[in-house]
């Protein structure tokens, strides 16, 4: 279970789940063992056992909803509808009663099922099924990023060792036998772990960039619907008067010189959309793991008079409190790190928002723009792309050495084109064609909203996972509180870089723009100063390039000889797991099942898969005296006390077939004592190469599904069903 609940971490925020699960794991398993070990009904026991889980739901996890000792309506409604939340909030979560209530339900449930298993049972691999279960559990309802393979490779080496304990506890009969299991078994549960270590380094594993999300099929608690593409609204604020819209203090934001509403990361060849989809937003937020040269800022926000849907937000967000007001349900994009809400803000609506932001500093220009598959998505665009836009592209890039490099070039060509805010708006491909290759009069002329999906168009071309984003503008040295007004909306592009996250480049000529900021009566304004243009970057020595064409992203393909020699490996190991799992089932089976006759005849069978195990052959259609007598007369290898083992276990099978009276315990211990003798005989070293050949051996299994075959086939001869 610990396994399973460790999957969790990554949903909750803090570690205060951990003795929640931990009393379930206790609780559940404790009671059906008392529950096993006092032979109760299967009734008394899921009353029990269930009895047990609802005083842990309810005057545990759920004990805030709990009013003078009883519970509520709230009681019944969060344990019902916990497992939904848990499929609308956004990781990182808040370790609260409605979303711990269902990994604290899986965990007693699995609990309770393995300790019944594993005490009424005598299956060795039944007893770890619930732990597989509620880890299968897991996986669908936290959706953890990555392959999640070192946690699989752990849960498959428990898996594996319990089996390997619980078949020595049923089989072993002695000190020497115990051991002759562990000399045997450990040495295969660490030769699987390898194998499964090495398969994640060499196997092409799926990435997850296309798992089942169970989230998709819940509507999205947070749905924003009648909304304007926010690059159209750019022109009009900027043409209309100036109006205050919110008011901004940052605590450490020495560089930040804007705030982004959104992200637009599709683009179909006419215009530029969103495709974020939003999860109810808890104090801590999901950072952005590529960013490990960031430091963090906190922002402090006050509405006035900002429509929405989206919030103002900088860098990626790592943890929001509201302050003030009311602005309905806040959800979370965790593929963008956009805020977003589905109610009207109040005029008093406030929050402080703590963000983790990348400075320029003179390591960028090395860098290299993520290349995973999660970005992939983001170097896609529609397949008729003008050709003169890619050979703009081309030759913008064509003779820089460094991503950084072709992104600055391509800014450096956006930023000389001539910004006028009445030119034509719209930002389609023809739109883009006639502003970056036209020739007629006011053809080149544009602002924000062209220069920036210009950017990124151009990007995409030669491979940069590139997004849009749109926002507002900041005094770059902004102190103090700055009212931030329709004048400066704005639009910019983003290019995601390895160790820094969603980096901005300025493809707009901002010092050109019309108008400055009006302040808000009353409100204390820095005075805005014009950015300049990027200044070139820092010499550097040439990086790879990066691959062009993203329309059809390529993958890394693993080569042919090693995914091969994988396969092979892998089928090896498969087949041995099972031969020796199926070997041992049947030889338990053998010794513990039907009447004395049937365990006596099980001991012989055993016998004849050793046999079969060195090589010789066994005549099916002979007595066991017969079989004795040919493979100890005619058979090289045989002889003296080995042959006189056989002979005598063959003695007892005859019996227990042909004599009148059935066999008693006594026979059937001497008729397994034989066997073992035999066995000891056959294989008087252990752990001999003849020795673990023959543990692995499937000619055994093989010799009896050829038999039953035949047998079906003679008896369908002689018309017998």
């Amino acid at each position: 279970m610990g396994v399973s609940g460790s999957l969790y971490g990554d949903f909750f925020a803090a570690d205060d789940y951990l003795p929640w699960l931990g009393a379930a794991t206790l609780g559940g398993g404790g009671t059906a063992a008392i529950a096993a070990l006092r032979r109760w009904a299967t009734f008394r026991t899921v009353l029990t056992v269930g009895g047990g889980f609802a005083v842990l739901a309810v005057y545990g996890v759920l004990g805030d909803t709990v009013e003078h000792g009883l519970p509520t309506r709230a009681t019944a409604v969060e344990l019902v509808s916990g497992w939904a939340r848990m499929l609308t909030v956004a990781p990182p979560a808040d370790v609260r009663g409605d979303l711990l209530i269902t990994p604290v339900l899986i965990t007693w449930i699995a609990a309770a099922a393995a300790a019944t298993v594993a005490l009424r049972t005598r299956c060795a691999l039944a007893a770890c099924a619930p732990a597989v279960v509620a880890f299968i559990a897991a996986l669908v309802l936290v959706q953890p990023a990555g392959t999640q393979t070192a946690v699989t490779v752990a849960l498959l080496s428990i898996t594996l060792m319990v089996v390997l304990l619980r078949t020595i506890r049923r089989e072993a009969s002695n000190r020497r036998v115990t051991m002759n299991w562990l000399g045997f078994g450990i040495p295969v549960v660490a030769l699987v772990t390898l194998v499964g270590v090495l398969g994640w380094q060499v196997l092409p594993l799926a990435t997850g960039e296309h798992r089942a999300d169970p989230r998709t099929l819940l509507s999205p608690p947070v749905r924003i619907t009648n909304t304007l593409n926010p690059l159209v609204q750019i022109k009009s604020q900027l043409q209309e008067p100036p109006r205050p819209l919110f008011t901004v203090r940052i605590d450490g934001g020495s560089g930040v010189d804007r705030v982004r509403t959104a992200a637009l990361d599709r683009f179909d060849g006419v215009q530029w959309t969103s495709t974020d989809r939003f999860l109810v937003a808890d104090h801590d937020l999901a950072a952005d793991p590529a960013m490990t040269t960031a430091r963090q800022v906190t922002m402090h926000v006050t509405v006035t008079n900002l429509a929405g849907p989206f919030l103002p937000a900088l860098g990626w967000p790592t943890r929001l409190d509201l302050t003030s007001g009311d602005a309905g349900r806040i959800g979370v994009s965790v593929d963008s790190g956009v805020l977003a809400t589905s109610g009207r803000m109040a005029s008093d609506f406030g929050y402080a928002l703590t963000g983790v932001v990348s400075d320029r500093d003179s390591a960028l220009p090395k860098a290299m723009p993520s290349s995973t598959a999660e970005y992939r998505r983001y170097t896609v665009l529609p397949g008729n792309l003008p050709p003169p836009l890619r050979l703009l592209a081309q030759e913008l890039t064509a003779a820089e050495s460094t991503p950084y490099d072709k992104l600055v070039a391509i800014e450096r060509e956006l930023r000389g084109l001539p910004y006028r805010l009445d030119s034509p708006a719209g930002h389609s491909y023809a739109a883009l064609t006639r502003l970056l290759t036209g020739t007629g009069h006011q053809d080149n002329e544009g602002y924000a909203e062209q220069h920036a999906t210009a950017f990124a168009v151009l990007a995409r071309a030669v491979g940069f996972p590139t997004r849009v984003a749109v926002g507002y503008r900041l005094p770059g040295d902004l102190a103090g509180t700055h009212t931030v007004t329709t004048h400066d909306a704005h639009a910019w592009a983003e290019v995601h870089f390895d160790r820094y996250g969603w980096t901005a480049f300025e493809p707009t000529d901002v010092t050109r723009k019309p108008g400055q900021s009006t302040p808000a009566q009353g409100a204390t304004v820095t005075p805005r100063r014009p950015n300049p243009p990027v200044a070139a970057p820092p010499a550097v020595q040439p990086v790879p390039d990066v691959p062009g064409r993203t329309d059809e992203p390529s993958d890394e393909l693993v080569p042919g000889w090693a995914l091969a020699a994988a396969l092979l490996v892998a089928l090896f190991v498969v087949t041995v797991m099972v031969t020796t799992v199926e070997k041992a089932r049947r030889r338990s089976r053998r010794r513990r099942t039907g009447d004395n006759a049937a365990r006596v005849l099980g001991a012989w069978h055993e016998a004849v898969d050793r046999l079969v195990e060195r090589g010789m052959t066994v005549p099916v259609s002979r007595t066991a005296l017969e079989a004795a007598d040919h493979v100890t007369n005619h058979v090289t290898g045989l002889s003296g006390a080995t042959a006189d083992t056989l002979v005598s276990l063959a003695r007892l099978s005859t019996a227990a077939v042909f004599a009148h009276d059935e066999p008693d315990d006594n026979d059937v211990r001497e008729a397994w004592r034989l066997e073992h003798e035999l066995r000891r005989r056959l294989y008087a070293r252990r752990f001999s190469p003849r020795w673990l050949r023959a543990k692995v051996d499937p000619r055994p299994l093989a010799a009896q599904w050829r038999e039953a075959r035949q047998h079906r086939k003679s008896l369908a001869r002689l018309g017998v069903e």
